[in-house]
């Protein structure tokens, strides 16, 4: 096994010798050539791919400036924390803390958040091509299901809701739909939601009430445990996108993404899931 290392970018001999792929992830990041998108340590760390592309470059600057500025301090706690980037196997991955760490069985959810997928510094050529992307509900509710993890309570098992999934969302059904990713197949897993609904609602307050960046393309990871009653945790990743510029035009609408998704959550909790619509 080869192990390249540049400047102060060490690895931990021990986590190296148990990196394996992750079985749980959801979907995106792929990684480059035929390296892995992510790999999993022994440690609580997760290793993310960032090779690929100057969107590696972007997002590991992002986290670095995140991890060393004081003014972003309370954001650090929306997401996974960054220690450092690392060159395995003469590719360069940053090692993230891993939300999953500690649960028996991770039901983890992609979810992207706001209506916009291009940044407005980009070319109008650039800008124009990303709006034919934009799917599904997220031009009206803000936010949508790449996909999902669920733990399936009758015969043991996790099943992967994919794409389609995600692409089969209705301004009308988002409410039940969005409840399919709760259901164990026995119940609808109520107990994790207080504490997401909790953990979307400051993550909110902040996002509202700051102006140091602006999010664009990013996505909310969504975990609960499938086994452990009233374990869950939402962490914001994919920082590619996102600008520390001024952006006074700002309409990703993020914040009218996480409102409906906590309204949605709200009335799932409250056995009202059918009686959900959504207004303008």
């Amino acid at each position: 096994m080869s192990l390249e290392k540049k400047e102060d970018d060490t690895v931990d001999e021990e986590d190296v010798s148990s990196f394996k792929e992750v079985w749980h992830q959801v979907a995106g990041h792929k990684g480059h050539g035929d390296a892995p998108g992510f790999l999993m340590g022994s440690n609580g760390r997760i290793y993310k791919n960032i090779s690929h592309d100057s969107r590696g470059d972007k997002e590991e600057r992002f986290y670095k400036m995140v991890f060393s500025k004081d003014s972003f301090s309370r954001f650090r706690d929306f997401i996974p924390t960054y220690y450092k980037t690392i060159i395995y196997q003469n590719i360069r991955y940053m090692a993230l803390s891993d939300a999953c760490h500690g649960f028996k069985v991770p039901c983890g959810s992609d979810i992207k958040v706001g209506s916009v997928d291009y940044n407005t510094q980009d070319s109008e050529s650039k800008q124009h091509a990303h709006k034919m992307k934009v799917l599904g509900i997220a031009p009206t509710l803000g936010f949508r299901f790449v996909g999902a993890n669920v733990y399936n309570a009758v015969n043991k098992s996790v099943e992967k809701l994919d794409k389609s999934w995600g692409l089969s969302f209705t301004v009308e059904n988002a409410a039940v739909k969005t409840e399919e990713y709760f259901y164990d197949k026995k119940e609808v897993r109520c107990d994790v939601l207080p504490s997401l609904i909790s953990q979307l609602r400051a993550l909110l307050e902040y996002y509202t009430s700051q102006e140091l960046f602006w999010l664009c393309r990013s996505s909310l990871l969504v975990v609960y445990d499938g086994l452990t009653p009233e374990k869950s945790t939402v962490k914001m990743i994919d920082f590619a996108h996102n600008t520390t510029q001024d952006n006074p035009d700002d309409n990703t609408r993020v914040d009218v993404g996480l409102r409906n998704l906590i309204d949605i959550l709200s009335h799932i909790h409250r056995g009202q899931t059918k009686e959900w619509k959504y207004v303008t």
